[in-house]
């Protein structure tokens, strides 16, 4: 396995051909303890793609690093709402603690490590609940974005049932069309953050300060569906500036966004089994 499919890390905007539509694919190590459970949270292709069999290496290597793994599609499944706008982060919260309250799993040791869409998911999940406490983003954001292929402009998560802030790159602007054509949407989301003035770049910013535990960003250098690289900046420079009192890394690709291979693997798997399955085992 060279590259884990270049598919699995399409769902910012371009998505798989076919959707999964299971909610949940559980694969948790049974060996008569408690271990700590990492989630994993795809892209805006909808459905619960990383249960697809492509995805099983993950499974396999975050399971032989000590940790059980659950996939969670959040949107686009039989169980949840069929469209990616304002989808409420505590209904989100509530099926992860469901899974970690299984008598095989360390319920004060929870990650959630999210691709694409679900990166910016796995960063807000971390800022905003305590039952979670470490946070693997790749190819993340810092800030909130509009809601994916929605015409309607609508934020993509809610709180407390109120809308968080956002910054908009309207899918039918024509830097997002264009990309249709080039395949780099990256400029539309250039051109947004461009825009938007420093106060709405403050409100829509994930406060991933508020996180407590360590954080792992993972991000392309010729990231073609969004900023990547640039955006993980902000995040470590935004953590730095508030004295951040845990661990955070930033893994930088060379390549474009399906860059995610078996090396990035194992150095997401090292640094989960360093902070994630040593802190459980203290």
């Amino acid at each position: 396995m060279k590259k884990i499919m270049p598919c699995i890390l399409v769902g910012l905007l371009a998505a798989c051909s076919s959707q999964n539509t299971q909610d949940v694919k559980t694969q948790f190590i049974d060996d008569g303890q408690k271990h700590p459970l990492v989630i994993l949270l795809g892209g805006s292709d909808g459905g619960n793609t990383l249960a697809k069999p492509q995805w099983q290496p993950i499974f396999d290597r975050l399971n032989e690093t000590g940790m059980s793994v659950a996939s969670l599609g959040y949107f686009g499944t039989d169980s949840t709402p069929s469209n990616a706008a304002e989808l409420s982060l505590e209904e989100i919260e509530k099926r992860i603690s469901l899974l970690a309250n299984s008598d095989k799993i360390n319920n004060n040791c929870v990650a959630v490590f999210g691709f694409s869409k679900g990166a910016e998911l796995a960063l807000l999940l971390g800022s905003h609940f305590d039952s979670i406490n470490h946070v693997v983003a790749v190819m993340p954001s810092h800030v909130t974005w509009n809601a994916v292929k929605t015409v309607t402009d609508k934020s993509s998560w809610t709180l407390k049932n109120q809308p968080l802030a956002y910054i908009s790159a309207p899918l039918f602007s024509w830097q997002m069309q264009k990309g249709n054509v080039t395949g780099k949407f990256t400029p539309a989301f250039e051109q947004a953050l461009g825009k938007a003035t420093e106060l709405e770049i403050e409100q829509a910013r994930i406060p991933i300060d508020k996180n407590e535990g360590p954080v792992l960003l993972v991000s392309a250098k010729q990231d073609e569906i969004w900023p990547s690289y640039d955006m993980a900046n902000e995040v470590m420079k935004y953590l730095e500036k508030q004295d951040y009192e845990y661990s955070f890394e930033h893994i930088t690709l060379e390549g474009g966004h399906y860059g995610f291979d078996r090396q990035t693997l194992n150095q997401v798997s090292e640094f989960l089994k360093q902070h994630l399955v040593a802190s459980c085992r203290s």
